[in-house]
Parts: C-alpha cells; sequence; structure tokens
C-alpha cells in the first residue's frame, strides 16, 4: 500500500509569520534601553529598528529612541495580540525630561489672593 507523503501537508493549516513594526512613544518604557533588553513573547523575535529611514539590524542591539520603529516578526498568529501589547507598553504618567508639567499650573496663592483678570494675565503669561 503506498500512502501519498503530501496528505499530511494538505490537512495541516500553513501559518504565516506576522511582520509588523511598532512605534516608540516619549512616554514608552523603552526609550534609552537596548534592543535585546527587551523579553518578548513566545515565537516572536526582532528584526531591528527603522531610525530616519534607516534599519538597524537586531544583531547591532540597537538603543530604542523615541520616534523609532521597533521591526518584530511573530512566528505563529496567535502570538501578535500578546507582542503589540509587550511593545507598546508605556509609562502610565507621561514625563519628559525637558519640561515639568506642573510648572505651568497656578499656584494656590495666585489664585486665592488675586482677582479674576490678574489670574487670566498669570494664566496668559505661564502658557504662552
Amino acid at each position: 500500500m503506498r500512502v501519498k507523503k503530501h496528505f499530511v501537508l494538505r490537512n495541516e493549516k500553513a501559518l504565516e509569520p506576522s511582520l509588523f513594526g511598532v512605534l516608540i512613544q516619549t512616554n514608552s518604557i523603552y526609550c534609552g534601553i537596548h534592543l535585546a533588553e527587551i523579553q518578548l513573547p513566545e515565537k516572536c523575535s526582532f528584526l531591528g529598528i527603522l531610525r530616519e529611514a534607516k534599519v538597524i539590524s537586531a544583531t547591532d542591539n540597537p538603543t530604542i529612541f523615541s520616534g523609532d520603529y521597533i521591526l518584530a516578526i511573530a512566528t505563529h498568529p496567535m502570538m501578535v495580540p500578546a507582542l503589540k501589547v509587550t511593545l507598546k507598553k508605556i509609562h502610565s504618567v507621561y514625563y519628559s525630561l525637558n519640561s515639568c508639567l506642573l510648572e505651568a499650573r497656578p499656584t494656590d496663592s495666585q489664585s486665592v489672593n488675586s482677582d479674576y483678570s490678574d489670574l487670566l494675565s498669570t494664566f496668559n503669561s505661564t502658557y504662552y
């Protein structure tokens, strides 16, 4: 009796890998770290980083900056959501090393000890 080899392959569902890029936001938890430091889900791998129209290979272990695209692949479609969630992690509170959002708020003494017109001029001078 002769069994055809392609019978098994015909019944298996072909799984296609999913390629995608994730934009790194200013408040990403990955800003400033090396690509290899990120723990990926099973069956997922890095391809590299896209920065200013240049691809930097994952083998170079580049440092991640805001505005980079992390290029990744999920070799099983069931892992795509987990990979996207992993790569889109951000700090729970927006922060910037260049500015503090609290500095722009009027203090209690400014709002209590001044009339409405003074508050508006303080507000406008703070934001403009």
